[in-house]
């Protein structure tokens, strides 16, 4: 099974230009509190829901099934990974945000720290 794939220039040009577009959509982060504290999209209209993979299956009532559901990580391994379990389960519209956070950091915004 193949996931959607949203680049992070597109994301970018979502909360930059079309924010709009935002309401449909929820980003999911299934990162550990850490490593959000060590680096985390930094924009005035960007918002996301901690929800580390490991607590993805007990935490699922917390993803709102009418959305775009757009699961981000640190490069793309682990919210692929998710991306296929919620589709597995049901949810129709799922999205990974493909590189992450590393290629946020890395093509949008450099003074976020890679690690």
């Amino acid at each position: 099974m193949t996931i959607a794939q949203l680049t992070v220039g597109e994301l970018s040009d979502m909360l930059d230009n079309h924010p709009e577009a935002l309401g449909s959509w929820q980003v999911v982060d299934v990162r550990e509190p850490w490593e959000l504290e060590r680096a985390s999209i930094r924009h005035e209209r960007f918002r996301s829901s901690p929800i580390p993979m490991a607590t993805i299956p007990l935490r699922q009532g917390e993803l709102e099934r009418g959305k775009k559901l757009l699961i981000m990580c640190r490069t793309g391994g682990r919210s692929t990974q998710v991306a296929n379990f919620l589709v597995q389960n049901g949810f129709e519209q799922v999205y990974n945000l493909q590189g992450g956070i590393t290629a946020w950091s890395r093509e949008i915004d450099p003074s976020i720290p890679t690690y």
